[in-house]
């Protein structure tokens, strides 16, 4: 069952699940790191993700809410760690994307760097496919989709080299 939640203004529902990182960053500025950072049935936790909401359906969290919630993510994700299970997974992925949500991307490594940008790549693509869906051009759709299997598998191996 996905954890959904409806924008200020009604437009639209964002499926948390979906965009597990923006709304984790939320929840750890919010909440610390207590508890599940993929929960987000706290009454001020969900109160606070819809104010960090943006109009655009194609990318519904706002940069500037983001980054307003990324120094307070990142404190509770560094004193949580190592001893929070699942935040020591998510680290590898959520802490190069929080430092440079706030601003501290001199702390990145050269390897997190190339990872963010096959990731910014990636969002790049599947907004590129939306908005192509929407629009009603499937061979763009289906262009897109190929570049981003391409693309994906190459972060995915990347991924998967660090890990050895």
């Amino acid at each position: 069952m996905s954890q959904t939640v409806e924008s200020r203004n009604g437009a639209m529902i964002v499926d948390l699940d979906a965009h597990a990182f923006e709304a984790g960053t939320v929840r750890l500025a919010v909440h610390g790191a207590e508890g599940s950072p993929l929960d987000f049935s706290d009454p001020a936790v969900r109160a606070a993700i819809v104010t960090a909401l943006s109009d655009d359906p194609f990318a519904p969290f706002a940069q500037d809410a983001l980054k307003a919630h990324a120094p307070a993510a990142l404190a509770a994700l560094d004193a949580a760690l190592p001893d929070h299970d699942e935040l020591a997974r998510l680290a590898p992925l959520w802490r190069p994307r929080l430092l440079l949500l706030a601003d501290r991307k001199d702390e990145l490594t050269g390897e997190q760097t190339v990872v963010l940008r096959f990731e910014e790549r990636l969002r790049e693509i599947k907004r590129g496919m939306a908005e192509a869906e929407a629009a009603g051009d499937e061979d763009a759709r289906e262009a897109l989709h190929a570049k981003y299997i391409e693309v994906g598998t190459t972060y995915a191996g990347r991924l998967a080299a660090r890990e050895q």
